[in-house]
């Protein structure tokens, strides 16, 4: 079991290396972004079309109950009370 709990330490350890390199580095290029943008003088416009526009709250919690009211559609329940009706309404008519 130390075997494991060894590696396992190790596992821990190299992920938050890799998570403390991978910050450093986004840092680094966002820095090396933003001196470009001021050094060409980039506006929002010029990317237009590359970047996704912002998502708005009102977006968000249309979107969120679009999907509630989806997954709690009665479908195959109203589905079964119908065949079930019609059933009755056959069975009714033959007496």
């Amino acid at each position: 079991m130390s075997r494991i709990d060894e590696i396992l330490a190790k596992q821990k350890e190299l992920a938050e290396e890799l998570e403390l390199a991978k910050q450093q580095e986004r840092d680094a290029v966002l820095k090396d972004i933003k001196e470009k943008i001021k050094m060409f003088d980039f506006k929002a416009t010029d990317f237009k079309g590359l970047l996704k526009s912002r998502v708005i709250q009102k977006q968000v919690d249309e979107f969120l109950k679009h999907n509630d009211a989806e997954k709690n559609k009665p479908k195959a329940a109203a589905k079964k009370i119908l065949c079930k009706l019609k059933t009755y309404i056959v069975l009714y008519k033959l007496q």
